[in-house]
């Protein structure tokens, strides 16, 4: 798993096979705790990013923008 898109295949993979039961509940649960904990040092990075004001370019998991967009600035 190289990022977050990596991330969300492997849950939406993890959903399809609870559905057609090739994967049972205490996999799945085991697969979102680890998830859960992929996304909390995530939620971090973002927070470095913006507590450096952007000196911090995060693992490259995620896109880190420590600054928030508002709709209509700063776009073409």
């Amino acid at each position: 798993m190289k990022n977050l898109n990596d991330l969300r295949d492997i849950l939406g993979r993890t959903m399809e096979g609870v559905l057609t039961g090739k994967v049972n509940t205490d996999q799945a649960k085991a697969i979102a705790a680890v998830a859960a904990e992929v996304n909390q040092t995530a939620k971090l990075e973002i927070d470095m990013a913006r507590a450096t004001d952007g000196d911090f370019k995060g693992s490259g998991f995620i896109d880190v923008d420590p600054q928030p967009r508002r709709p209509g600035i700063g776009r073409d």
